[in-house]
């Protein structure tokens, strides 16, 4: 079993998406450059997230050296599309980040990618997909079997972040 925390820093074999073969069904989706939000949306009659943890800590080390500060906010949610858990997020904001953006802080059931797709300033780095084992525990949805997961990072208004999900089984059913 892995915790939310290691399975982005430590299980995962991250690649540049464009120099993979993806399974046809999923790469629409993990290619995806605008809002997954708003493509959910677009899919389902009923669409909801669910915040599943959102909580200051120690930032992961790979993230400490990228943005030079130790303490940053986790947030995990889930997206629901006509009740199928379609996608686990989490994301990931330095404290710099939250100091200049402090809407982000506040997000609360409101998809950051309604908000952060709304600014002209948006740009988006590489997405990075990687296999996730079979195995993996999630908070509300429970084990996994094999999963694909995607990472960006972001710059809003010259502000970072990292955002990383995971594509459920419910996705496919869209």
């Amino acid at each position: 079993m892995h915790s939310t925390d290691s399975l982005f820093q430590l299980n995962a074999l991250w690649q540049n998406a464009q120099q993979l073969n993806l399974p046809t069904a999923l790469a629409p989706w993990l290619l995806s450059q605008g809002s997954l939000t708003a493509l959910l949306k677009s899919r389902c009659q009923t669409f909801r997230l669910e915040l599943v943890t959102e909580h200051w800590q120690a930032l992961p080390d790979f993230l400490q050296q990228q943005w030079q500060q130790p303490q940053g906010l986790k947030r995990d949610v889930i997206l629901w599309c006509d009740d199928k858990a379609c996608v686990y997020a989490q994301s990931w904001f330095p404290e710099s980040t939250l100091e200049q953006m402090e809407a982000l802080a506040r997000l609360g059931s409101q998809p950051l990618g309604e908000y952060i797709f709304q600014h002209a300033s948006l740009e988006r780095g590489i997405i990075e997909v990687a296999l996730l084992e079979a195995g993996l525990s999630l908070p509300v949805v429970g084990q996994q079997q094999e999963l694909w997961a995607r990472r960006s990072f972001f710059s809003v208004q010259q502000q970072a972040l990292l955002v990383q999900e995971i594509f459920l089984p419910g996705v496919l059913e869209l």
